[in-house]
């Protein structure tokens, strides 16, 4: 326990020159500023510094890429060590890190969800965190009865038009890349072989760093990990292992906070025109009070035929369609607004707040408020 009145001196043992570490950066410093009495060592002008800038320094706590021989060296010296790399294939108990295997869910969920049935995936498999991401992938994909296609190299990714040729059935292919600069890659041997994306090849990246994302044709849709949340909860934990409290059982995991949706996978991938107009039309007014039937007018079909197609060609009904359309609205303006709840509601389409609420735990398994709590910093 430090002394009353005394200052945290924190390290950041991470590269700032990556945009994730950046981002985890944005969260510790906000926190940091909140408490009011850290103080970041600065040895070359920037926070940064290297395991070997650590050798000799005597401060409170560090965070940064640390594997378990690096976090147990640090508490033999008194000072508290928190990871938030999930490269490294043994966690350290102290780590806050991106749950990887949910972003492979969320992805596989995603391109099924856009009635892709034609899967591959590709990044670079020589880190923990690349492994669970096509683990978590390929097994969703597995239970809906899928086989997915893995690029395994540079080499096929650049063959990627006879790659894909192998798989079987119809329709675009949905590609999952488990890094956004793999993903500007798959993108750039779409287009040198004459594939169309999206129309022929959805690509989805991770990290969603803007520079890898939008500096290219057609820009590509990512996965936004959250990072700042996991620099936040990262710099709460130290805090309270430099006030004497002991580690968890287990690293924390920080789910994958959305899929930033751009030009590469833009698109509705069936080949029902009423159904793809069904889709179109709830994407578009899904925040209006619009029901089952007012879908079917719009795509110019009865209720029940619209019913039974869409059932065959998506893994929904028209009414769950219209509540994940409502609920990804909400979950953006919980993140990204200060509207009330109620307002929220009537902004989403729903008539009461407790209409809204019971949708919402339904899709996410939380409040609305408990949602908003979690994606604010405040747990």
């Amino acid at each position: 326990m430090r002394e009353r009145g005394k200052q945290f001196s924190i390290a950041l043992a991470m590269a700032n020159a990556n945009p994730f570490v950046r981002a985890v950066a944005d969260g510790i410093a906000r926190y940091g500023v909140q408490k009011g009495d850290w103080r970041f060592h600065a040895p070359h002008g920037v926070p940064e510094v290297s395991l070997a800038d650590l050798k000799k320094w005597d401060g409170d706590g560090v965070i940064g890429m640390l594997d378990n021989p690096a976090v147990a060296n640090l508490r033999k010296r008194g000072i508290a060590a928190v990871n938030v790399f999930g490269r490294f294939l043994d966690l350290p108990n102290t780590s806050v890190v991106v749950d990887n295997h949910g972003i492979g869910r969320m992805a596989a969920e995603y391109f099924m969800g856009k009635g892709v049935r034609r899967f591959a995936v590709t990044g670079r498999k020589v880190f923990g965190d690349a492994t669970l991401k096509y683990e978590a992938y390929i097994g969703a994909l597995s239970e809906q009865g899928f086989e997915c296609l893995e690029l395994k190299s540079r080499q096929a990714i650049q063959n990627i038009s006879a790659e894909i040729n192998r798989l079987s059935g119809a329709g675009p292919v949905g590609v999952l890349a488990t890094e956004d600069p793999v993903g500007r890659v798959v993108i750039d041997a779409c287009v040198d072989a004459g594939l169309r994306v999206p129309e022929d090849v959805f690509v989805l990246g991770v990290n969603n760093d803007r520079f890898a994302c939008e500096m290219l044709r057609p820009q590509m849709s990512s996965v936004e990990l959250g990072a700042e949340r996991v620099g936040w909860r990262a710099a709460k934990m130290l805090e309270a292992l430099m006030n004497g409290a002991p580690g968890p059982d287990e690293p924390i995991r920080i789910a994958p906070e959305r899929i930033v949706e751009r030009h590469s996978t833009d698109l509705t991938a069936v080949s029902d025109p009423a159904v793809a107009a069904a889709a179109r039309f709830i994407r578009e007014n899904a925040h209006r009070p619009i029901l089952v039937d007012d879908v079917a007018r719009a795509a110019g079909v009865g209720r029940r035929t619209l019913e039974n197609r869409f059932k065959a060609l998506l893994p929904t009904s028209v009414h769950d369609s219209i509540r994940r359309e409502r609920i990804q609205r909400a979950c953006r303006l919980l993140r990204e607004s200060d509207m009330l709840v109620e307002h929220l509601a009537e902004a989403c389409g729903y008539a009461t707040r407790e209409r809204f609420n019971q949708a919402f735990k339904l899709e996410m398994g939380t409040t609305p408020s408990g949602y908003r709590k979690k994606f604010r910093f405040a747990d």
